[in-house]
């Protein structure tokens, strides 16, 4: 339904928030924002990091309070203080960084603080709940056990599990925060269906993202947040493109192109050769990456490409086959010997495998380099604020001050900043899972243009991505892998390359039916 009809019905948004605005500290987080959201539709929020896009939705969802504005239910004010009142007026929240208790069960975890029986000495329905569970992963296609511990489950899997824990409270307005964010397509797919049934039984949905193919995917109803404020709003059309999109949502026109180099004349600087793990979850795989190349491997959760980037920068073994450096044989002991040889990692999680959350923001940029930045075992504090201060700029990090911790930053900033750390010890391979998961868009083609430029310098990138469009775009050669082995190899991919790239993941060959099937 369009904006004219519903003013033709003179239809109350389901939710309204008005001026709603927030400080911390010095930082205007929100100026002024207003929204709507209507009953059976998807309004989707695009934002830069830092624009308010997750404070608005703490504020809604009762995380955090805002300093003035108001927020209405079905056209009535409502006071929101707490969880546990936005949960009473039947509001969710799916966040982009995971919440769960990793040693307990997945039933566990989706009746934590909803326990079948809330009175104290009483049993649980145990039985109650593991039905109830099973139904609500079957509703996301999620195959699991519910009996299982959440620290054996996968990045997808446990994705999946917070959208599950949002839905099981059956909510009237449902926030979600970057959800696809660590989803491969498949995965995609399944989400996106039971956001169309959720729509279909009147629920209203505020979808943040950063992924604007989504927004013609899914979205009703498009908004920009920039500068703390909601700046633009338009209905989901034909009209509507990805260049004007990218206009709404940074204020300037952006390329979404990124300018290959010619390697066919370059040395290799990797070679993997009939690799095969324990478990064969790689299975005789053969690989190369030049110098200055930048080489993706593409499958769903699952394949093996995990594992694969685990072999080459020391964290697992191959029981056959070899890997070299520079024709050299190559078998890292653990992630410090390979660092040794000029192999870095970006790993995927950074909550849990990245950031150090306690500790200032330059720590956690220069850990990579401290060894470099020290005489006599003590640190040269000034050098290391010089260093810190000027890969920040060249990174585009927006931060109140280099000595707050890296939680302060947005998630996208987080990122950045691993990825500088990544890059500071000057490593000659650097192996990235999803670097640009939580990025805005005007970030990651900064991040892209960094990326290429090093390229340019001869650093080699191995890329294991779930953003597929993002894997054909920036990548100078693509494998797709299934089931533990590669299935082809793509030169200068595109586009036009995806449906083919879809069905090789998903194990049907050349059969483009898989493509519809997920997509639709």
């Amino acid at each position: 339904m369009d904006q004219a009809r519903r003013d033709e019905l003179q239809v109350v948004p389901l939710l309204k928030v008005e001026r709603l605005s927030k400080s911390f500290g010095a930082t205007q987080a929100l100026i002024d924002a207003s929204i709507d959201l209507f009953a059976g539709e998807v309004h989707i929020l695009l934002g830069e990091n830092g624009a308010g896009k997750s404070t608005l939705a703490k504020i809604v969802a009762g995380l955090i309070t805002g300093d003035s504005g108001t927020i209405s239910i079905d056209g009535a004010p409502v006071a929101i203080n707490s969880t546990k009142d936005a949960r009473q007026h039947g509001i969710a929240i799916v966040f982009q960084e995971l919440s769960l208790a990793p040693d307990l069960s997945i039933v566990d975890n989706l009746f934590l603080g909803a326990e079948s029986h809330p009175l104290p000495y009483n049993l649980l329905r145990r039985r109650d709940e593991i039905e109830l569970s099973r139904s609500i992963l079957g509703q996301l296609e999620l195959e699991v056990d519910p009996s299982r511990t959440v620290s054996e489950l996968s990045i997808a899997e446990k994705q999946m599990l917070e959208i599950a824990k949002a839905l099981l409270q059956q909510p009237r307005i449902l926030i979600m925060d970057e959800p696809t964010s660590t989803l491969t397509e498949k995965e995609k797919g399944h989400l996106f269906r039971v956001i169309k049934k959720l729509q279909d039984n009147g629920v209203a949905i505020l979808y943040v993202t950063h992924h604007l193919r989504e927004v013609f995917q899914i979205g009703s109803r498009v908004s920009a947040m920039r500068d703390g404020g909601l700046k633009v709003t338009t209905e989901v059309t034909t009209d509507v493109t990805e260049a004007h999109l990218l206009e709404m949502l940074t204020g300037r026109e952006l390329s979404n192109t990124v300018e290959r180099q010619t390697h066919s004349s370059k040395e290799t600087l990797l070679q993997i050769e009939d690799i095969t793990t324990s478990e064969e979850e790689c299975k005789n795989v053969s690989l190369f990456v030049r110098s200055g190349e930048v080489v993706g491997v593409y499958g769903v959760v699952g394949c093996g490409r995990e594992q694969l980037g685990q072999l080459i920068v020391g964290l697992s073994r191959p029981t056959s086959g070899t890997m070299k450096i520079d024709g050299l044989e190559y078998a890292p002991g653990n992630p410090s010997s390979a660092r040794s040889k000029g192999v870095g990692y970006l790993p995927m999680d950074r909550k849990e495998r990245g950031i150090l959350s306690e500790r200032p923001i330059r720590e956690n940029l220069n850990l990579s380099r401290l060894p470099g930045l020290a005489k006599l075992g003590v640190i040269n504090d000034e050098q290391e604020k010089k260093d810190a201060l000027d890969l920040l700029r060249e990174l585009r990090v927006h931060y109140g001050s280099m000595d707050h911790p890296i939680t302060s930053l947005s998630g996208g900033n987080q990122q950045k900043v691993l990825f500088g750390r990544a890059i500071a010890h000057k490593p000659r391979l650097l192996v990235m899972e999803d670097p640009t998961s939580g990025i805005d868009m005007g970030a990651k083609f900064d991040l892209y243009e960094i990326l290429r430029d090093l390229a340019k310098n001869g650093l080699s990138f191995l890329l294991l991505s779930s953003d597929l469009a993002e894997t054909l775009v920036l990548c100078d050669r693509v494998y797709t892998m299934y089931q533990g082995s590669l299935v082809k190899e793509f030169e200068s991919p595109s586009l036009t390359d995806e449906e083919e790239v879809l069905s090789h993941v998903l194990g049907r060959g050349k059969d483009l039916s898989a493509f519809q099937q997920v997509t639709n």
